[in-house]
């Protein structure tokens, strides 16, 4: 019996020649088996189960309209699109920080807590500065977990490193991924699990493009400047991106298993 495939709306932008850019549709004919849905750092600060935002640190999301649209997209995107995909079929893959790895003992963890990494003075008053004294012991950071909303479901698993969901993809025969989650600017693109160490590893790379957000200050968050960057460097040099429309529409026209 053949491999059901859907065939998913998606962009990327095209570089050359220079004088001439833009962005270029594509309709990528994708393996349901061959393709996961990945949703990378859905932090619960802020949500109704996490730790509520405190504006003493700058952490997880930074500001608190960041804060509240990652906490919009989670139910409004992430969840439903994770849930069709469930039921498609579709495997679903978590990634997450090992900064809450005592919030997951079940999950291996190479990070050693009794071992704290030294700065020097002018580092630890950057540090200070940017996101608040002490803020990996008594910020949110450290009680956060994975927002329940987005959480894995059944045998679905989560991820810490790399090289170990990369260990898991393989087995699967999985080799194309698409992300969702935050944040867009810095996690997605390069954090252990995201699109860099993983197209390094040979996967093909799409971002569902609503479906996440930029670490945004007040002062950007408007224009989603952050965000928009971002999504920029990933049709450019990472991937494609596609839309939770298209992803719906897609697995819609995908008979199900």
């Amino acid at each position: 019996m053949a491999t059901p495939t859907i065939k998913l709306k998606s962009r990327y932008y095209r570089a050359l020649p220079i004088d001439d850019p833009g962005l270029e549709e594509v309709h990528l004919e994708l393996e349901i088996g061959h393709t996961a849905l990945v949703g990378m750092h859905g932090w619960n600060i802020g949500c109704p189960d996490g730790p509520p935002v405190d504006m003493r640190f700058c952490v997880g999301m930074g500001w608190p309209q960041s804060t509240s649209e990652a906490g919009r997209i989670m139910a409004e995107v992430m969840r439903p699109a994770m849930d069709r995909a469930r039921a498609a079929g579709l495997p679903v893959c978590h990634v997450e920080t090992d900064w809450m790895d005592a919030q997951y003992p079940d999950v291996a963890s190479r990070r050693d807590p009794h071992t704290e990494p030294t700065y020097s003075a002018e580092q630890q008053a950057m540090l200070d500065r940017a996101h608040g004294e002490q803020y990996m012991t008594n910020s949110p950071l450290a009680h956060m977990r994975r927002a329940e909303i987005i959480a894995p479901q059944g045998d679905e698993h989560l991820f810490f490193y790399s090289d170990v969901f990369d260990e898991y993809l393989r087995a699967q025969n999985i080799d194309t991924l698409i992300y969702m989650g935050f944040a867009t600017d810095m996690c997605v693109l390069g954090a252990e699990g995201g699109a860099r160490p993983m197209l390094a590893r040979g996967y093909r790379c799409i971002l569902m493009r609503d479906a996440t957000v930029g670490v945004e200050t007040p002062e950007s968050f408007p224009e989603r400047l952050a965000t928009r960057y971002a999504t920029h460097l990933f049709e450019w040099s990472l991937g494609y991106s596609t839309t939770s429309a298209d992803f719906a529409i897609a697995l819609d026209h995908t008979p199900l298993p």
